[in-house]
Parts: C-alpha cells; structure tokens; sequence
C-alpha cells in the first residue's frame, strides 16, 4: 500500500469518525442504543438536537477534534519542519485566533476560537497575555482529551518511527496541557505513526501504544485492550470495556456519562495526576481491537461506547484509516464527510504529504551531517 493512501485513510477516519460521534456526544449506550442501535452506519447519524437541523452536530459535520486536526496539518505545512512548543504558538494559535475558515456547524467561516471550549483555548491565554514560556504554557490547564483528538498528524510526520512520534508530541503538546493529558496525546501519535508504517497490523498497533504508555494511561490502556475480544456483543465490549478504563476515569465519581464537570467542594478533578488517565484513547484502541479490521465494527463500537464518542470514534477511525488505507473506508462516508463540510480531504491529505517529503528530506540531510561529524560510515 502507498503510503498517501495509509495518510489519506487516517484523514478521512478522523473526520468520519468525529462526525459520526458527534450528535450523540455525551449520550449514555443505552442511549445510544435505544435510539440508534438498529443505524446501519453507511449513513451518518442525523441531528439529535432542536432547532435548525442545517447547524449543529450530526449530519456529518465535523467539530473541533477535525477542525484542529486540520490546524496541525497546516501548520506543518507552513513550518516544513517538526514542531515544538515554540512551534505551537508560532504557527497554531495564530490559526486558531485570526484565520478564519469554514466552521460546519455554524455554518459560516469565522476563527476556529469562536467554537473551541475553554480548555482549548487556555494555550492562547496563557502564552499571549500572560507571556508564559511556551514549553510551560499547559501547565495549569484542564487535564481532558483535547491534545490526543488532534495528534494523528505527529503520527504521520514521524511514520514508522513511534517513539520519535511519541517525543514530539510531548514537546508540541506541553503548549496545550499537562500530565496525562500529553501523555495520551503522545501514545496517540505513537499509534499513529506504527500504524502507517508499511507492514504494520493491528497487533502491533496496539502493542506500540501499550508499551510506549507510562503511569496510569499504560494501565488504562492495557486494561482496555485486555478487555476487549471480537466475538463479543457489541453491548458486551461497551460494559467489559467502561469497566476497565473506569478505574483510571477521575470522573468516574463525578458524572454518570460525559456531563460537564462540575467538582463539588476539594476535588482533584482535571488536576495532573500519575495514576488517571483520559478515556477516549484507551477506548479508541479497544474499539479498533474489536473492530479486527472491519471500519463499521469498529466505527459502531466506539460510537455507541457513548460518553466523549466523537473523541473515541474520531482517533479509533484515524487509526483505523492509517493501518488499512483509505480503500478499506466505506466510499459513501467518504464522498459524504466532504459534502457536508465543503472540504476536500484528498486535496489536503496530498497537501500534507508534500510536506511530510520535505521534513523527510531535511532529516535525511541532518543525519547525514550528524554521520559526517563523528566520522562514521568511513
């Protein structure tokens, strides 16, 4: 398989996964369920919410985890390099602030900051106003998901290199969060970046971000993996699979799903912390383990898991598209996803290779003067 096809498949699953999510973010599975549990998936779920059914989530629209992803892409693009902390407020926040672009739940093209939630926003706060170095900028932020729904991209600059993918993402995801918030962002572009690699296969997808994984992120993930076995009903891997990830959850005592977090009194709620770890990730990799290489198994699985599903089904679709290509993706989602948000993933995923050739390139020559300065190879 070409590797822009693996790149294109990891595109068009993130978008297909986060629109497919995303009316029912939040919800309960047996919500899910109940409602849509008979939805074949070839379809996209249609809007959940009242009011004008054109804007909002549902219908294929993508949300923020696309819409930063798309971000990252670009500001690669523009670097034609790796990326920093200094990186991310070079070349991210000024996308995110003052470029405006064609948001489809609103409907309109205006600054993705209008539709970020506050966590999302907290790097911009934190390195202009406050001047904060960049590398230290997260720290204080939310603990939540929103560094790991947009790391595919670190996955693919550094394809067939996961450790590598793995340490930029600290280095890049320090400017947005802390704890094991990085931690879940840096084990995602790990996944990411095995499963681009040539002769990658599920197994050693999952055995990359298991054994990458540190503190209670490596716990949560091993333990969702565990659980996780193909032959299961899908209402059987939800409850096996809440389980397991629930001991890791600090929400676990706080919401009964994916409510807003609201503490009552001390908390540790959204604080670093060595033993928690963020959910959506390691549910990403159950439901891909469930879905053994089916795209509508596994898009199912991650989506009627409820609770931040858009999250889930946005990155266990990123690594799907990245591990089987852009082919094993239903064509109807495909063709679907770009309709409803005016883009062209294809234009953009050939976009991104360009400048993944040229990183490539430069790292090449770096080695090759690195080699040259110690005299090896003589």
């Amino acid at each position: 398989m070409e590797y822009i096809e693996k790149l294109k498949g990891a595109l068009y699953g993130t978008a297909i996964g986060d629109a497919m999510g995303a009316p029912v973010e939040g919800w309960s599975a047996a919500r899910i369920l109940e409602r849509f549990g008979g939805h074949d998936f070839a379809t996209f779920i249609p809007p959940t919410h009242e009011g004008d059914p054109a804007r909002g989530k549902g219908a294929g629209r993508i949300t923020d985890d696309t819409l930063m992803t798309e971000v990252l892409i670009e500001a690669y693009g523009e670097a034609k390099g790796h990326l920093d902390a200094y990186g991310y407020k070079v070349y991210i926040l000024p996308a995110v602030k003052d470029r405006a672009r064609w948001i489809p739940e609103r409907q309109r093209s205006t600054a993705l900051w209008e539709r970020l939630w506050f966590p999302e926003k907290y790097p911009w706060m934190r390195m202009v106003p406050a001047n904060a170095e960049p590398r230290t900028a997260g720290i204080g932020n939310m603990v939540n998901c929103g560094v790991a729904m947009w790391m595919m991209p670190v996955g693919a600059v550094n394809a067939g290199a996961p450790h590598a993918a793995y340490q930029e993402a600290v280095l890049l995801g320090s400017a947005h969060n802390e704890s094991f918030a990085v931690e879940a962002g840096a084990v995602m572009a790990a996944a990411a970046a095995e499963a681009m690699r040539v002769c990658a296969t599920l197994d050693s997808v999952l055995e990359v971000a298991a054994s990458l994984a540190r503190d209670g992120t490596r716990g949560a993930i091993s333990a969702a993996i565990g659980a996780a076995a193909d032959t299961d009903s899908l209402a059987r891997f939800i409850a096996k699979t809440r389980a397991a990830v629930a001991p890791y959850d600090q929400r676990t005592e706080h919401c009964a799903d994916d409510a807003p977090l609201k503490p009552t009194g001390l908390s540790d709620l959204g604080r670093p912390s060595r033993v928690c770890a963020i959910e959506e990730l390691p549910v990403a990799l159950a439901a891909l383990r469930y879905g053994g290489g089916d795209a509508v198994k596994t898009l199912r699985a991650a989506v009627c898991y409820g609770r931040d599903c858009d999250s889930i089904a946005g990155m266990a679709m990123a690594l799907f598209g990245g591990l089987y290509g852009i082919d094993a993706l239903p064509a109807g989602l495909c063709t679907g996803v770009e309709a409803a948000n005016r883009r062209d993933f294809s234009a953009l995923a050939t976009s991104f290779h360009g400048a993944i050739e040229a990183i490539l390139a430069s790292d090449a020559e770096m080695f090759d003067r690195h080699r040259a300065s110690i005299g090896a190879g003589r």
